[in-house]
């Protein structure tokens, strides 16, 4: 139970990430950078949705690859197309794990429930708020030390070698530049981090109150 709350929060933070919504407040925020070889903010808008939707699994690989830049060349080469193709693929796992996460934990609230296990079921729910707590701090920490290595170091252990590495003007680094990974961290970690310390001192509380009636 421990563990399902915190994947059912973390990837409840990286879901959010992945919509339309959060790219139209990325860029629109003050100061993010606009496309210094021409994209406007409606095409690059419009570009961006398309990716987010084909690592949702919406877009297939031969609408994504299919992509046009206004000149009529391909949007994304080759290089760009496989990193993405593996950046799918791990998304769609990693939502998959999140839906088992859900299933066990709304199993497992269903049977502390029946079972009168709710004692453990709220010290599940307090261990694992501040185990996400502390691990949001030290991911935050990490982004304002130096971000570049947190980045990297997340690269090299779900891809393989500098697949992941591209030229200033290719259309992924166009559309994604650094301070938008940079904000998605953050807001991940605001979001992680809320969820969590609501969970762990509302948990807290009520097994306090359970111990004093008892």
């Amino acid at each position: 139970m421990i563990l399902s709350i915190c994947l059912i929060i973390l990837i409840g933070g990286i879901r959010l990430c992945l919509t339309h919504l959060f790219i139209d407040l990325e860029y629109n925020l003050p100061g993010f950078p606009g496309d210094k070889y021409g994209f406007g903010k409606d095409i690059r808008t419009e570009y961006a949705y398309q990716s987010v939707d084909y690592l949702l699994g919406k877009v297939s690989d031969a609408e994504f690859q299919a992509l046009t830049l206004p000149n009529g060349r391909a949007l994304f080469n080759e290089r760009e197309l496989s990193h993405m193709q593996d950046v799918r693929d791990l998304t769609l796992i990693v939502l998959r794990i999140g839906y088992i996460a859900l299933g066990i934990t709304v199993l497992g609230i269903l049977l502390a429930v029946k079972l009168h296990w709710k004692t453990y079921l709220l010290q599940a729910g307090s261990t694992a708020g501040l185990i996400l707590i502390f691990f949001i701090c030290l991911v935050i920490l990490a982004v304002v030390i130096n971000f570049n290595q947190l980045f990297t170091a997340f690269h090299s252990i779900f891809f393989e070698g500098d697949t992941w590495l591209f030229y200033s003007d290719d259309s992924l680094i166009r559309l994604f530049p650094t301070p938008f990974w940079i904000n998605i961290f953050v807001a991940i970690g605001i979001f992680s981090f809320t969820l969590a310390f609501i969970l762990h001192f509302t948990c807290g509380w009520i097994l306090n109150q359970k111990k004093e009636e008892a």
